[in-house]
C-alpha cells in the first residue's frame, strides 16, 4: 500500500516537474520578447540609467528622437513634437513605452550586449552604454507634408510602396506631445479626452470603408464570373427588402454596366450585384484581401473585421457597398490599394529599415509577399477602373498633370450619422503612377460632413505630388 502512494506521489510530482518544464519553454520560445519588453519589468529601468537609447532616424538620416544626457541625468527628446507621436511613440519613465519606442525597445537598450565585455566596463566605469539605433521606412518630408495636409481633421493618413511594404508616412490625429515632462502634467486629460489622442487611427481605428470597398465587391464580381452584371437604373434607389439604397444625391445612371458603377460609384448598381451574389462569394473576396486576418507588421494593429456570419441578402446589400459590419484601418485601406497596384500582390508592411550601432547593422527591409489576393488579370482591370474614375468619375480631384492617378472614393456612414446625417467619414484610396506604381494612398477623415471625393481625393493628390517631387 505504501509503495503505491509512494508511486502515485512521484506521478504527481513528475507530472508537475513537466508541467513546469513545459511552461518554461513555451515562454521561452514564444512570450520571451513580450515579457522583456513590457513596460512592468523593472529590469528594463535599470538597464535604462545606464544606458544612452538608441537614436531613430527617418530613411534619410533626420534624427527623430534621441537621448541626451544633462548632468548624469538622461533624457529621451523628440525634435519634431507631435508629428511622431503615432509612429515612434513614448519612452516615459512613469508611463513606460509605445509604438516603436515599445515594439523595438530590446533594440534600443542594446540588450544583446549586456553581458559583453564592454558593459561591463561601463557598469564599472560608471560610463554610459549606448543602444542600438533605428532607421525608419518613413520619409521626414512627406511625414510633414501628410500631418499638414490634415489640418483639422481627425482620422489618418497612411503612404506605402506597394512593391516593398515600405510604410513612406503614416499619420494619425489628434496626437500629442510625446516628451516626458508633458506627458506628467496632461497624461489624465489626454487619457480622459473623448477624441482619444493615443488612439493610434492608423493602425488600430477601425472605419467602415464606404464605396473604397467596391474595390473588393468588383474583385468578388470578376472572380464569380459576374463582370457583364448590368442594373437598369431609372429611380437613383434600390430596395432590398429592409430597406433602400439610395445613390449619392438620388441621381440614377440608367443602363448600368461595371464601368459606369465603378466610375459614377453606383450604389444601386454594387448593392444589386452583392444581392445576386451565392453564398460566401463576398466573405471569400474580403478574406483574400485580408479581412479578418493579422497583418504581419511589428507594430500594434487591429485586425479589419468582416461579417463572418450567414448574410441575408439585404445585407449583403449594405455590405456591398462598404457598409454594415464591415470596418477597417486605414492602413490595410492603403494595403489593399497597393495590392492592386502590385498585381494583385499584397505585400508585407514594415517600417524599420534598419538596425544599427558602430560595426553592427541589421537589415529589416527585406519585400516579402504577404498575400496573392486576386490574379494580374483581375487586378489590372480594377486598375483600369480606378483609372478612370479619377479621370472622369468621383475621384476626379485627385487628378495630377502628367501623371495618370488611380483611385477610388468613399463617404462612409457610421455610428452618428443616424442622429446627424452630415457626420460621414470622408475616405480615399489612390496609388500612382498607372504604369508602374510607386506609392499608395490611403486617407480617412472622421465626420467630416463632405465626401471622400470633395476632401480626401485632393489630400492624396497632395501626398503623391509630394512624393514625386522629391523621387523624381
Amino acid at each position: 500500500m505504501n509503495n503505491k502512494k509512494i508511486i502515485h506521489m512521484l506521478i504527481l510530482m513528475s507530472s508537475m516537474f513537466m508541467a513546469l518544464i513545459i511552461y518554461l519553454t513555451v515562454t521561452e520560445l514564444y512570450y520571451r520578447d513580450e515579457y522583456t519588453a513590457s513596460n512592468y519589468n523593472t529590469r528594463n529601468a535599470v538597464r535604462e540609467t545606464n544606458t544612452l537609447r538608441g537614436t531613430i532616424y527617418d530613411r534619410n538620416g533626420n534624427m527623430l528622437a534621441l537621448t541626451n544626457e544633462s548632468d548624469g541625468k538622461l533624457k529621451r527628446e523628440y525634435p519634431h513634437g507631435n508629428l511622431y507621436s503615432h509612429v515612434i511613440g513614448y519612452s516615459s519613465s512613469t508611463y513606460g513605452k509605445s509604438l516603436i519606442e515599445a515594439a523595438y525597445n530590446n533594440e534600443l537598450l542594446g540588450k544583446s550586449d549586456f553581458i559583453s565585455v564592454a558593459n561591463i566596463k561601463s557598469m564599472i566605469s560608471g560610463e554610459k552604454k549606448h543602444g542600438k539605433n533605428i532607421t525608419l521606412t518613413i520619409d521626414h518630408e512627406l511625414q510633414k507634408r501628410a500631418n499638414a495636409l490634415m489640418g483639422k481633421y481627425n482620422g489618418s493618413v497612411v503612404a506605402i510602396n506597394p512593391k516593398t511594404g515600405e510604410i513612406l508616412a503614416m499619420v494619425s490625429k489628434p496626437d500629442f506631445n510625446p516628451d516626458e515632462e508633458y506627458l506628467s502634467k496632461n497624461w489624465e486629460t489626454l487619457a480622459d479626452s473623448e477624441n482619444s489622442p493615443f488612439l493610434t487611427r492608423a493602425t488600430m481605428g477601425l472605419y467602415p470603408p464606404g464605396s473604397t470597398f467596391k474595390v473588393l465587391t468588383t474583385a468578388s464580381m470578376l472572380e464569380n464570373g459576374m463582370e457583364g452584371h448590368t442594373v437598369n437604373d431609372t429611380e437613383g434607389f434600390i430596395n432590398t427588402g429592409d430597406k433602400d439604397i439610395s445613390n449619392a444625391g438620388k441621381v440614377y445612371y440608367g443602363n448600368t454596366d461595371l464601368t459606369l458603377g465603378f466610375k459614377k460609384s453606383s450604389n444601386v448598381y454594387f448593392a444589386d450585384a452583392a444581392m445576386k451574389m451565392q453564398g460566401e462569394m463576398l466573405k471569400n473576396t474580403a478574406e483574400s484581401f485580408m479581412f479578418n486576418k493579422n497583418i504581419s507588421i511589428k507594430f500594434p494593429h487591429n485586425k479589419s473585421k468582416f461579417n463572418d456570419g450567414k448574410m441575408s441578402k439585404a445585407e449583403r446589400a449594405v455590405t456591398g457597398i462598404g457598409q454594415g459590419k464591415t470596418l477597417v484601418t486605414p492602413l490595410h485601406l492603403a494595403l489593399i490599394a497597393g495590392a492592386i497596384a502590385n498585381d494583385g500582390k499584397m505585400m508585407k508592411p514594415y517600417i524599420v529599415s534598419d538596425v544599427f550601432s558602430g560595426d553592427f547593422q541589421k537589415s529589416e527591409a527585406k519585400a516579402s509577399e504577404m498575400k496573392e489576393c486576386i490574379s494580374v488579370e483581375y487586378a489590372s482591370k480594377i486598375k483600369d477602373l480606378m483609372a478612370e474614375s479619377v479621370k472622369s468619375g468621383t475621384g476626379t480631384y485627385a487628378r495630377i498633370s502628367g501623371i495618370d492617378v488611380c483611385g477610388k472614393t468613399g463617404t462612409a456612414e457610421n455610428e452618428k450619422t443616424a442622429d446627424d446625417p452630415s457626420k460621414t467619414h470622408a475616405v480615399f484610396i489612390g496609388f500612382a503612377p498607372y504604369e508602374n506604381p510607386e506609392i499608395a494612398v490611403s486617407v480617412v477623415l472622421e465626420y467630416a460632413g463632405s465626401s471622400g471625393g470633395a476632401i480626401a481625393a485632393p489630400i492624396a493628390r497632395e501626398i503623391m505630388k509630394k512624393y514625386f517631387e522629391l523621387y523624381k
